[in-house]
């Protein structure tokens, strides 16, 4: 990870030393958002379970701790974990302390229209402000500050983080209930994990026609059957990479298609090509594919 130790003299603003920001979640995208905000003046604290994750907080200057009981809350918590049940016990550990009067919480993590939704509840129940923004763009999103915050809430709430999202990437405001952004990630990651599993079924029907797919992939970019994903995951799915070390999991999109799905049915929508996608994901998940970068969902179609 290209994460740099936080740099107080690079503090854009001087406003932003006195704002403390409580960063729950510091895993593969998590770190690197934090390590942004912290370089950026912000007095960051990073919560994780995980031992090794906080070694390597520590590692690049950040103070941690183990679990919500055990930290002071900032100004801002802002919440990137895997999972809407990660989410729901994050906020039950907030709201079992007391009132959370005069904090704004930021909900980055992808979790889905009904556990955002629920959350924010609770925590407005409790007297926060919520801002439901999970962030497109991945780890190199993260990293580069290029991330998309796809942001709902009140213009209140907003305008109590914005501050704090800028050195993050583009703030794009996507409604005003929380909620709304889990729905519109939803509908991305329709798309990206369609568009993944497509451009590795693409370049697997290549090899079998007899052709090189290290060939296929800068002749078709940029036609009308290219796709980011295709341009982007394409180099590598017909290259494979020397290292087993991933850019992006694959568990990452197998997850957000299960979510894709399960909301799908949830709100009566036909979705054909996201359970066809699921195929791929489940048989990924079969071959032990999950933690390899997910450009190798195409070893599903070669097999």
């Amino acid at each position: 990870m290209a994460t740099q130790r936080p740099d107080p003299a690079s503090t854009t603003d001087a406003g932003t030393s006195c704002v403390t920001v409580t960063f729950v979640g510091v895993g593969a995208i998590g770190l690197p958002m934090a390590c942004r905000l912290a370089a950026a003046g912000f007095a960051v604290t990073a919560v994780d379970p995980s031992p090794r994750t906080r070694a390597l907080a520590q590692a690049v200057g950040l103070r941690t701790a183990p679990d919500i009981p055990s930290v002071s809350l900032g100004d801002v918590v802002l919440v990137m974990v895997a999972t809407g049940s990660q989410l729901l016990d994050t906020v039950a550990a907030a709201t079992a302390r007391g009132p959370l009067t005069g904090q704004t919480w930021v909900i980055g993590s992808t979790v889905g229209p009904e556990d955002g939704r629920r959350a924010a509840g609770l925590l407005a129940d409790a007297g926060a402000h919520v801002v439901d923004a999970p962030v497109l763009g991945g780890v190199p999103g993260a990293e580069q500050g290029r991330l998309r915050i796809l942001a709902a809430g009140s213009p209140a709430a907003l305008d109590r983080v914005r501050d704090v999202l800028r050195p993050l990437g583009e703030i794009a405001e996507v409604g005003d209930r929380p909620g709304d952004g889990q729905a519109v990630k939803v509908v991305n990651q329709l798309c990206s994990s369609v568009h993944l599993a497509a451009a590795a079924e693409a370049l697997s029907l290549a090899s079998r026609l007899g052709l090189d797919p290290a060939r296929i992939v800068p002749v078709l970019s940029g036609s009308s059957g290219s796709s980011w994903f295709f341009e982007d995951r394409g180099p590598r799915m017909a290259t494979p990479p020397v290292t087993e070390n991933a850019l992006t999991r694959l568990a990452i999109l197998a997850k957000d298609n299960d979510l894709v799905v399960r909301e799908a049915e949830r709100a009566g929508a036909r979705a054909p090509l996201a359970h066809a996608a699921a195929g791929q994901y489940r048989r990924a998940a079969e071959m032990g594919l999950l933690d390899l970068d997910d450009s190798q969902i195409i070893r599903t179609y070669l097999a």
